[in-house]
Formats: C-alpha cells, sequence, structure tokens
C-alpha cells in the first residue's frame, strides 16, 4: 500500500484534502462521506473502494435516503431471477394467505368468542377485537407481497477507503457425494440381476444350485452390514470383496461469495485522526442490530444495515474489477496496537478524540458475506443500478418510499 510515507505526517495540523472523490460529491453523498486518507482521490491515490449502506425499514435510526436501490432487490426485480433468494416464493405465498385470510371472518370471530365469550365483556368489543384480529392478518399477509428480506433503503452515509492489499474472488459450489452400496434396494437388484444371469447361462441344469450360489453373497453382505464392523470384516474374509460405494457426484447447492477486506489507518493529522474514529463508528453502528420499538415489547429485533460495495478509479466505477452485490457484514475487527501500542502526543493536550492519546497505528478488518446467489443470469447481465433503470423498477412496482423532497425512490 504507497498511499504515503510516514514522513508525510504533520500531527497537531489540519490537511486539507488535494483530491476531492468526484464521483460521491454529489448533493446526497456529499456531507456523509468518511474517507481514509483525507486526500483520497488525489492523483496517487486514484483507486478506491466505496461501501454505500443499506437500513432497514423498521430501523428507530434513519438516515437520509439517496433514491438508489440497493443491489440485490434491483437484481431481483429487473432481472427476475430472484436474486433475493425467496422474495418471489413470499410473494406467491402472500397471494394465496391473502386470499384464504379475506374468508375467515367467521372463524376468527368465533376464535374471539371461545376466548371472551364467557367473560362479562361488552360483545361489541369483543366482535371489534375479532375484526381487527383479522385485519391484522389480511395486512401480514399482503405485507408478504410486496415486502423483502433485505435491507431496502440506500442512505447517505457513505466510507470511502483506499484499495485493499487483497482483493479475492472465491467461486465456489457444493457437490455431493451419495453412494448407492450396500443399500437393500441396490442388493435387491443386483441379486436379481445375477440370478437372471444364472437363469440364462444354466439352461435347464442345476438352477436351484446357481440360484443360491449367486444370492448368498448378497444375503451375507447385507447381513455383514447389520452386525457392523465386526460382521464386514467377517464377510471380507469369507469371500475376499468388499461392498463397492457405488459413488457418484451430484449437484447439491451454490456457495454465497464472501469477502474479506483489511485496512491499515495511520492518520498523519488530526483531521484524518478524527475520520478514522468517524469510519469505526460508522461501520461498528451499521453492523449491530437493534431491538423494535415499534412493536412487541422488545420481542423483535431488527436486522443490521446492509452494504453494496463498489470499486472506482478517478471518480468512475472500474469495469475491471467484477462487481460486488448485496452485503452483510459478519464480523469486524479492530486492533488498536497492532504493532504495539503507542499514541500520538500534542504538547500540553489532554486526551481527546482524535488528538492526545489516539493511537498512531489502527488495524480494522471486514468480514463481509453476499446476500445473492450468484448464477449464469448474474453473470449475464449487468449488476446494479445504472440511471437507466428506475423506469424498470417503476414499472415492476418497487417503491421504497419517497425522499426528503417528496419524490417517490424506487
Amino acid at each position: 500500500m504507497a498511499l504515503f510515507n510516514l514522513t508525510d505526517i504533520t500531527f497537531g495540523k489540519t490537511n486539507n484534502p488535494t483530491g476531492p472523490l468526484s464521483a460521491l460529491q454529489s448533493s446526497q453523498y456529499e456531507s456523509n462521506t468518511y474517507r481514509y486518507p483525507i486526500d483520497l482521490g488525489a492523483g496517487d491515490k486514484a483507486h478506491y473502494i466505496v461501501f454505500n449502506i443499506n437500513e432497514q425499514r423498521m430501523t428507530s435510526y434513519p438516515g437520509s435516503a439517496t433514491g438508489t436501490t440497493p443491489t440485490t432487490i434491483a437484481n431481483n426485480l429487473l432481472y427476475g431471477n430472484s436474486a433475493a433468494g425467496t422474495t418471489t416464493l413470499m410473494n406467491n405465498l402472500g397471494q394465496a394467505t391473502e386470499i384464504v385470510t379475506n374468508g375467515v371472518s367467521s372463524v376468527v370471530g368465533g376464535i374471539v368468542s371461545s376466548i371472551f365469550g364467557k367473560n362479562s365483556l361488552d360483545k361489541t368489543f369483543v366482535g371489534g377485537f375479532g375484526s381487527q384480529l383479522q385485519a391484522e392478518v389480511v395486512s401480514a399477509a399482503k405485507g408478504l407481497q410486496k415486502g423483502s428480506i433485505r435491507a431496502e433503503r440506500r442512505i447517505t452515509d457513505t466510507v470511502a477507503l483506499y484499495m485493499p492489499d487483497t482483493l479475492a474472488y472465491a467461486q465456489s459450489q457444493k457437490y455431493d457425494t451419495p453412494g448407492a452400496g450396500g443399500h437393500p434396494l441396490t442388493a435387491l437388484a443386483s441379486a436379481g440381476k445375477s440370478v437372471l444371469d444364472t437363469i440364462q447361462s444354466q439352461k435347464g441344469k442345476n438352477l436351484g444350485a446357481g440360484v443360491v450360489n449367486n444370492l448368498s453373497p448378497f444375503v451375507a453382505s447385507m447381513a455383514a452390514k447389520v452386525l457392523g464392523g465386526v460382521g464386514q470384516i467377517a464377510f471380507s474374509q469369507a469371500y475376499g470383496v468388499v461392498q463397492n460405494p457405488m459413488m457418484e457426484v451430484l449437484y447439491s447447492s451454490p456457495d454465497f461469495r464472501s469477502f474479506r477486506f483489511d485496512f491499515m489507518f495511520y492518520p498523519r493529522s488530526e483531521k484524518e485522526s478524527l475520520a478514522v474514529q468517524n469510519i469505526i463508528e460508522r461501520f461498528r453502528f451499521h453492523q449491530a442490530p437493534e431491538v423494535n420499538t415499534s412493536f412487541g415489547n422488545g420481542f423483535f429485533m431488527v436486522p443490521p444495515s446492509e452494504f453494496d460495495i463498489s470499486f472506482y478509479y478517478n471518480g468512475n466505477i472500474n469495469p475491471n474489477i467484477p462487481k460486488i452485490s448485496t452485503c452483510v457484514m459478519e464480523s469486524m475487527d479492530v486492533d488498536y496496537a497492532p504493532n504495539g501500542f503507542s499514541a500520538y502526543e500534542v504538547p500540553g493536550q489532554k486526551a481527546v478524540v482524535g488528538g492526545t492519546g489516539m493511537p498512531v497505528a489502527i488495524r480494522m478488518s471486514l468480514q463481509f458475506k453476499e446476500t445473492e446467489i450468484m448464477t449464469k443470469t448474474s453473470f449475464n447481465a449487468p449488476s446494479g443500478m445504472t440511471s437507466s433503470t428506475a423506469q424498470n423498477l417503476k414499472d415492476a412496482g418497487y417503491n421504497a418510499g419517497t425522499n426528503s423532497k417528496g419524490e417517490a425512490i424506487y
């Protein structure tokens, strides 16, 4: 990482950025972009990685929406490849459930009456409660049709960092190796074929003895399997063979891709030191869940935020690095003494955030997992949002709400 020399450090002074991140200087990101180093985007630091943050719709700490749809949701709607996993399934289930729940008023009323019928409660209250419960069930069914388990709103909180030293992509698939050997059905089929071969070859000779001779290994083999290790040893000793496992390689499922990014921070000024603290704070905040406060009395939790990760060169997406879909953060490790603890000291200053007491070096390791299964459709079509896809999202019926101007977000 040849970003700067340690001789560049002028701690206690303020360094102004010499090269802005032009792609992040629009009105929606400008005030909430956290970057390291401060002059990221300058001529010698033109390559960088950007983390956009997508918040959950039930969060109690809403940010400012940007109007950009998270990548996984956009891919699912635009390309119809069920990129969000169960989205299509839940939509179908929601439609079916709504049809059923629209006709359950008598059932709900009966349940309510059985619960409260013996109590001296007002009948109007009981009836109203039943109607309200039915309405909530129908509403939940409709929610299956339009909701998503993914974070649905991208906000202005953005972190831009230098390119990490390692950037490895691993595409992996799971294959099972089931074995048909030793199964009773396999033994029956093999024994049957062996008997048939005996009948055809004997042609009127001593069929009984031939059939018995051909059946005996199969019978002994199945008995040996029941007896376990001792039986299998005895069978092998007697016949000089072992059961053929008859294994095959069968496709099972794809693996979600994982990405690990390691960053070393050596702040060169108080301003850059504060930037490092803000970056760590933002990642720490958004990787955490929260207790739902809108309903449930603490019974439910809201999942953590999600992340869209992009690679830039000189203010534009770098097409030479494959795109990554929306990710969840699996782990975040911060080491405040990667080379043994040492801190900056500003003469006459007490310990303050970004000043005296600030570690000279901090290592941050982030582990992400992609939320979208990569299929041929994923690789055959461009991943992510472009300015030309908003109408397609609108036509698909997606609406993440409204921005600060009251405009619909797609």
